[in-house]
């Protein structure tokens, strides 16, 4: 009789886990749908129940837009893909996971204690009854906060941005001190085309949406120039950071390493870091003009460092390479100044 009670509690034991496992979330409804948006591999359907755990996938042509219990709405842009993952009866603690692209939240009044998180690279978006993009490319966290106080948190600190505030934020690094997109013309165009992708008008932002890593990149040089013009260095390099987390492209990759190379030399005297962003753009972007750059850098701060040898074998690879370079005059004239 023993043994049969023993088994029969086996048996629940392993039954009662995959019933509860079995229990799906509730997490909202579809209200609108362009294109073939995914929900877990299957095609979306407009009035939809979607639930905790289930993954959205977005193509280039394609949008959704899911309302939950609260009247809380967020629109999943083309080429993006989010994990709905976690909410409760109230919807007042809510989590999404912004794997790639973006989505634009509204968010409704919430309680004191309730949260509305969007997680992405290592950053966490603390929401409180607000509206607000988001934009990932998985490497970094863009947020333009459109009304309310938007929380960018991550494990280097932590930054509010308010109505009209842009800021960046990734893993390992300090979010970006929040800057006023109304105020600057490069940042309203990006706010702008964020709003045209996720309101489901899209065919004509959908182009200048796939450039805006690229956009954001350049944003963040530039604003890196006027930061070290300011004097603001560890700010100036930050930004850096962000452009070459946001860049696709080759060039601005190589343009951010090359100029955090030049602030750390000539700002912080850390000649091996600045050594280092040189060397990884003569292993990974030899194809850029930086690599030129990185040549002639690399012996001119041997040179600084009295190591001529070094200093020899990196400015004779500069004339060997770049017989009409730019920087062959200086190269002679430094040449000329080591010692025998």
């Amino acid at each position: 009789m023993l043994k049969k009670v023993i088994f029969f509690l086996i048996i629940i034991a392993l039954i009662i886990p995959n019933n509860y496992a079995a229990i799906k979330i509730y997490f909202g409804k579809i209200t609108e749908i362009k294109g073939t948006p995914l929900v877990n591999g299957k095609r979306a359907k407009k009035r939809k129940k979607v639930y905790v755990g289930d993954k959205i996938v977005t193509d280039s042509k394609s949008s959704l837009s899911i309302i939950m219990k609260n009247k809380t709405v967020f629109v999943i842009s083309p080429d993006s893909e989010v994990i709905l993952k976690k909410t409760d009866r109230r919807n007042g603690n809510t989590e999404i996971e912004l794997k790639k692209g973006s989505v634009r939240s509204v968010v409704a009044k919430l309680k004191p204690r309730d949260r509305y998180s969007i997680i992405s690279a290592g950053a966490v978006a603390g929401v409180k009854g607000t509206e607000f993009i988001a934009f990932s490319n998985s490497e970094a966290l863009c947020v333009f906060t459109d009304e309310g106080v938007v929380n960018i948190l991550t494990d280097n600190g932590s930054v509010d941005t308010r109505k009209g505030e842009m800021t960046q934020a990734s893993k390992g690094i300090m979010p970006l001190e929040p800057v006023n997109f109304e105020k600057d013309e490069k940042l309203k165009e990006m706010f702008q085309t964020l709003l045209s992708i996720t309101d489901f008008k899209l065919p004509d932002e959908l182009e200048k949406s796939k450039r805006l890593p690229d956009i954001i990149a350049r944003w963040n040089i530039n604003y890196a120039n006027y930061l070290a013009d300011s004097k603001k260095y560890n700010e100036a390099l930050k930004s850096l950071d962000y452009a070459y987390l946001f860049a696709k492209s080759p060039d601005f990759k190589a343009e951010a390493l090359y100029k955090k190379s030049i602030i750390k030399s000539k700002f912080f005297n850390d000649l091996s870091s600045a050594e280092k962003h040189l060397l990884d753009i003569l292993v990974s972007y030899k194809d850029t003009i930086y690599y030129e750059y990185a040549v002639f850098q690399i012996g001119f701060i041997a040179y600084e460092q009295k190591d001529y040898e070094k200093c020899k074998e990196y400015f004779n690879k500069y004339k060997k390479e770049f017989p009409e370079g730019r920087f062959n005059s200086t190269v002679d004239v430094i040449l000329n100044l080591i010692p025998n």
